[in-house]
């Protein structure tokens, strides 16, 4: 089973701004030729999905950010060959993840955890919000004063989040 972590954004930007801002962020990512409707950047630990085609969805989840575009983050598991590598796939989603929230300031956002509705940041206006269920010494955002924790060099509050109901789209 992979892990991947979807972020969600309102954003006028296009799934190429998005992959760029991602490729110029120097965190390992290389961008990808395009294939059908995404574009993605990867990296030895990291392979990150860009879609703005969100039309076949049904429904959205109630907080008040209706995403036009979604980024994927997806574990490749380069630890199962490389443990010793410096790439690492939290690290690198928790970059991206700021890297896309610091390059498009207006986009709010929200980002749903392993491949499920867990809810892991939400952004709406200029308040960024990370879920208090996964910031501690063993969740995603880690511990007050931690090394993952470093990574979010944006503010930011932490705060329970969720669970969101979801909510049909009228056609």
């Amino acid at each position: 089973m992979s892990i991947s972590h979807r972020l969600y954004m309102d954003t006028p930007a296009t799934r190429h701004e998005l992959r760029d801002a991602l490729a110029r962020a120097s965190i390992g990512f290389n961008a990808n030729p395009d294939w059908k409707n995404t574009s993605g950047v990867s990296s030895a630990a990291t392979s990150v999905t860009v879609v703005d085609d969100l039309s076949r969805r049904t429904g959205r989840l109630d907080h008040g950010v209706v995403a036009t575009r979604y980024v994927s983050f997806g574990d490749r598991r380069l630890y199962l060959d490389e443990p010793d590598n410096p790439e690492h796939f939290v690290d690198q989603t928790i970059q991206g993840v700021v890297a896309l929230l610091r390059a498009f300031p207006e986009a709010d956002a929200y980002m749903l955890g392993w491949d499920a509705a867990r809810p892991l940041l939400l952004r709406r206006g200029e308040t960024l919000v990370l879920a208090l269920e996964h910031a501690g010494p063993d969740g995603f955002w880690g511990a007050d004063g931690s090394a993952k924790r470093a990574l979010v060099d944006v503010p930011y509050t932490v705060k329970p989040l969720g669970p969101w109901e979801y909510l049909p789209i009228d056609a």
